[in-house]
């Protein structure tokens, strides 16, 4: 959604970007996508969060165009693309997802016993 004017701050009016709601984690882990069905290519997801990703494919895709994407612990997400830039691509989920159910970002029961 965009926000009005008068809900920005004075550095999101002043540099013309809005910033991001949620931050953004770290993965480089590969997965499916589904472009309206038509089509499934293999992506390598390098970023995730509750909502949206960031890829990186050899295919285009279609901005604006909706997609599927397979996330492990969650299932087939719906997310439209946003934008892509060479190899890379950007895309926010319709509705948003809880990483504490996304096994890209989950921390192994057994880490905390080795720290």
């Amino acid at each position: 959604m965009e926000r009005a004017a008068a809900d920005m701050s004075a550095e999101e009016l002043e540099d013309g970007f809005q910033h991001r709601r949620s931050s953004r984690l770290a993965v480089n882990c590969p997965a499916s996508l589904n472009a309206q069905d038509r089509y499934t290519i293999q992506v390598k997801v390098r970023d995730v969060s509750t909502c949206g990703f960031m890829a990186e494919c050899d295919e285009v895709v279609r901005i604006g165009s909706y997609v599927v994407l397979d996330v492990p612990g969650i299932g087939r997400v719906h997310a439209q693309v946003r934008w892509q830039i060479g190899l890379r691509m950007g895309g926010m989920f319709l509705d948003p997802i809880s990483l504490a159910r996304c096994e890209w970002v989950a921390v192994r029961a057994d880490a905390d016993l080795k720290a």
